[in-house]
């Protein structure tokens, strides 16, 4: 059984953004958890998803690093155009790919939208008279009154439902800045003091390293949300990871001869390469539990090519896992 997954990803975006006030950070990852709980649901009904597309305007708006995780998660970025007016071309993109699966893959069963934009009840219509199975997953009070009407309340999965116990009842009006006492303060993505800007590079291609760039612009970065660390952290070999990602860090430095580690590219390039057996998530993890320690910063720069700040690492060369880490490296040139 076979499922194409289709997400209009700023109306998602937007939709939480407008019920939980959140920060845009904060919004940008409650929409991948409910992402991430929309293809659990179909693993658990015994279905594969071979085709997935997310749309937006991502060079601009939610952002690049979105389209990273996206992709990461099976659901390929789909660039959309923008008018001058700023009505982006996402609905008729989204209808387009959804009708040539209709009409040309036989082999997919269930079609899966998310969004709750009353401009796709044609798009409904027509799955149902070919006879597939369609989902409509949107925020209830976000939805349209008649596609919901259009498609039945069989075919319309809660959004809201999809997220983390916690985070859903944030979602559903609870406190939009949750603390997990368990958590360490100051981790990349705790939702407690402080927060954490939006992981944001130069628009330049990723396969760029960190250009040299001059730590007198910077301010130290507020954190939003919190990544959660997917491993064990009394799991043998941890702190290994730990110090090679701190050697790692030093090696980045020395190569580009600046104080300031993109954060991005250090993510997508060295953390990807070197800790190939980890996913996105647990190599952001990792970042996230070197700055809970104290042994990097992540600050903002301005962004003199760009509207919108991005995000350095700066290592804390006095901590005593940064010295010795150092002493390491050394000893290796």
């Amino acid at each position: 059984m076979d499922a194409a997954v289709f997400v209009d990803f700023e109306n998602l975006y937007l939709s939480l953004k407008d019920r939980c006030e959140a920060s845009d950070l904060r919004t940008r990852e409650l929409a991948l958890q409910v992402l991430d709980g929309m293809l659990a649901r179909l693993r658990e009904k015994g279905k594969s998803m071979v085709l997935g597309r997310a749309y937006a305007t991502f060079d601009s708006y939610p952002g690049i690093e979105v389209a990273h995780d996206l992709a990461l998660m099976g659901l390929d970025p789909q660039y959309v155009i923008v008018s001058p007016t700023g009505k982006s071309s996402a609905d008729i993109q989204l209808a387009l790919d959804v009708a040539r699966v209709v009409y040309r893959r036989p082999d997919i069963d269930q079609i899966v939208i998310v969004s709750g934009d009353r401009d796709f009840i044609p798009l409904a219509r027509q799955v149902l008279e070919e006879n597939r199975e369609l989902t409509v997953v949107a925020i209830p009070d976000h939805t349209s009154g008649d596609l919901r009407a259009r498609v039945g309340e069989d075919r319309f999965q809660d959004a809201l439902e999809l997220l983390p116990e916690r985070e859903r009842e944030m979602a559903r009006g609870g406190d939009a800045t949750p603390k997990d006492p368990e958590s360490d303060e100051g981790a990349v993505g705790d939702s407690s003091t402080p927060r954490t800007l939006p992981d944001r590079e130069l628009a330049t291609p990723d396969s760029v390293d960190e250009p040299t760039i001059p730590r007198e612009t910077g301010s130290i970065a507020r954190v939003v949300g919190r990544i959660p660390v997917t491993w064990n952290r009394d799991a043998a070999g941890h702190e290994e990871a730990v110090t090679q990602c701190v050697e790692l860090l030093l090696r980045a430095r020395q190569r580009h001869g600046s104080t300031d580690i993109w954060l991005s590219p250090f993510l997508k390039g060295p953390m990807s390469q070197h800790f190939s057996h980890l996913v996105h998530p647990d190599r952001r993890a990792l970042i996230n539990e070197l700055r809970s320690r104290g042994i990097i910063r992540v600050e903002e720069r301005e962004n003199q090519y760009a509207e919108y700040p991005y995000s350095v690492i700066v290592v804390e060369d006095e901590h005593p896992v940064v010295r010795a880490a150092a002493e390491r490296v050394a000893s290796k040139v």
